[in-house]
């Protein structure tokens, strides 16, 4: 119990926690930038969404005041200000935890109204994002009761994203093992056969080769809640997720799911002498 105590009161991965809100901010940046470059397909009267508008709780409605509302003036005012909270978390260095939680309010209200066209990056991203509000500026507390609860506070954000990282690499490793493509090493080079997302270089990539990294990618999964912690191999497993996650960028044709995986990877490490 003592133990307990003495992590939820000890400030943990401030170095961490500091490039992870960074990164999720920069990775926000980028996510409007995506959002202007397809806005007509995505916001314009002749967009590619259905809507139907819900009615639900008050505070549910909240998340989904663009779907009840799809006008191209007010998508653009949604993602002005997501980009201009994004820079105020990047250069301000106060009310860091509520500008986090509008910025999710918003961007929870682009994804819904947008929720055909999302994968599982935006689902993660929208997670990370809330999570993110916990963690702390790392500013000294006057008053030591409000340090306590805001060591508490950023301790359980830290805890909250390893949680997510870990627990979406361990389920997909498991989804892996019941599915027949990839027990049997085929999943690999099928999905290199899709023309729409792959390269032409690799639609005919069967082989032994593609069999043994199929293999890899499960086990990669499988074991990085547990691999992930050992300091002497932290770095370069990371790194391996990196180089796997750019293969899913540029080679399989999946650039938001890449990049905030690579994201998520700044509360494991950052270059700093305490990882």
């Amino acid at each position: 119990m003592s133990a307990v105590v003495t992590y939820l009161f000890k400030m943990q991965g401030a170095v961490q926690a500091q490039w992870m809100k960074n990164a999720m901010v920069t990775y926000t940046l980028y996510k409007c930038l995506y959002w202007l470059v397809d806005f007509s397909l995505l916001f314009s009267p002749d967009n590619i969404i259905y809507h139907n508008n819900v009615q639900l709780s008050w505070w549910k409605n909240g998340a989904f005041i663009l779907f009840n509302h799809p006008t191209p003036l007010c998508s653009g005012i949604f993602i002005g200000l997501i980009f201009l909270i994004s820079l105020y978390i990047l250069f301000g260095s106060k009310f860091h935890r509520l500008a986090f939680f509008i910025l999710w309010l918003l961007v929870s209200n682009i994804n819904n109204n947008v929720f055909c066209t999302m994968t599982g990056g935006d689902v993660l991203f929208q997670h990370l994002l809330f999570f993110c509000m916990f963690l702390s500026n790392g500013k000294q507390k006057q008053d030591p009761v409000i340090t306590d609860l805001d060591t508490a506070i950023h301790n359980s954000g830290v805890i909250a994203l390893h949680m997510q990282v870990c627990l979406v690499y361990f389920l997909n490793g498991l989804a892996k093992l019941s599915d027949m493509d990839w027990l049997n090493g085929n999943a690999l080079s099928d999905s290199l056969a899709i023309h729409e997302f792959s390269l032409p270089m690799f639609y005919e990539s069967k082989g032994t080769f593609t069999a043994i990294l199929n293999y890899l990618v499960i086990w990669y999964q499988l074991l990085f809640p547990v691999l992930v912690y050992i300091k002497k191999i932290k770095k370069w497993y990371l790194l391996l997720g990196v180089i796997q996650q750019l293969f899913i960028i540029f080679i399989l044709g999946l650039p938001s799911f890449g990049l905030i995986m690579i994201v998520a990877y700044a509360i494991f490490y950052s270059p700093s002498k305490k990882t």
